[in-house]
């Protein structure tokens, strides 16, 4: 029987030469969808983890890959102040169902919704493989040593070149920016709160090298076996964002985001529709 915080990596690979099916995945073409003026990459998560490699590969600069829910892309749509982050991103993929609704008010559709579970797990299956070096920023003390533990334990072959808790002081905060610049990591995965975690990456992007950075927020306590308690119901359709947002209702700001989000793409469809006819 499994340890109740032990990792499970539900992937869809087998234990095949599964990095020669990423090598032969054509990424010539990078198909885009607009949504309401934020370019989404419309692509399958393999495409997405071969697309990550190539630019691990080629080492040229250092990338930013967003991944958004229906309230980071409210906060992050045309005219409001966090939508140069969307024009700084390398890709930005969809990481909830409600984008999906939200796409299809233009009579557009992604080709996937990418949980970002699933795609750190692949990401971190692979780097074993590979050999890339990865650094973990964010969390707790407990929560990132938990972390260590568990992904040592189950990639054993993992290079994990750093690790630290996301409470820093000024003086912390420079010995882990130095730590990342002298490391040179393949692959960052930062998980602080939204929007500060963005916020981050566009100011220390002089320390972050070429590496790749990818804002993963509270999932990293999920890496560190923290159990989830949204309901299946919600889990199975990717609507953990939504079910975040019912069972806390005294979060006002988030409850008026959701609306905002929901009415803005409502009257944007119909508008669509009525233009199209």
């Amino acid at each position: 029987m499994k340890e109740r915080l032990e990792i499970i990596h539900q992937s869809s690979k087998e234990e095949r030469d599964y990095i020669l099916e990423y090598q032969s995945i054509d990424i010539s073409t990078r198909p885009k969808l607009n949504l309401a003026g934020v370019e989404f990459e419309n692509v399958s998560r393999d495409k997405a983890i071969a697309i990550i490699l190539d630019l691990i590969k080629k080492k040229e600069k250092f990338h930013h890959i967003l991944l958004l829910d229906p309230i980071k892309l409210d906060l992050m749509l045309p005219g409001r102040p966090l939508h140069r982050i969307t024009k700084k991103a390398s890709m930005i993929l969809p990481s909830a169902s409600g984008l999906g609704w939200a796409a299809k008010k233009f009579s557009l559709e992604f080709e996937e919704i990418i949980t970002p579970i699933s795609l750190i797990m692949d990401l971190i299956r692979i780097s074993e493989k590979q050999g890339l070096t990865l650094f973990f920023l964010g969390g707790t003390e407990k929560a990132i040593e938990k972390l260590f533990f568990n992904l040592t334990k189950h990639f054993p072959k993992i290079r994990i070149v750093g690790r630290h808790s996301g409470k820093l002081s000024k003086e912390r905060e420079l010995m882990v920016k130095e730590a990342i610049r002298k490391t040179s990591p393949d692959i960052i995965f930062l998980g602080f709160d939204f929007p500060y975690q963005e916020i981050w990456i566009e100011n220390n992007n002089a320390y972050l090298g070429k590496s790749i950075v990818i804002g993963i927020w509270n999932n990293l306590d999920t890496l560190a076996g923290k159990s989830d308690s949204t309901p299946e119901y919600f889990r199975k359709r990717n609507l953990t964002w939504l079910w975040k947002v019912i069972s806390r209702p005294w979060n006002l700001k988030q409850i008026s985001i959701t609306l905002h989000f929901y009415f803005y793409f409502l009257f944007l469809g119909l508008k669509h529709k009525k233009e199209d006819k």
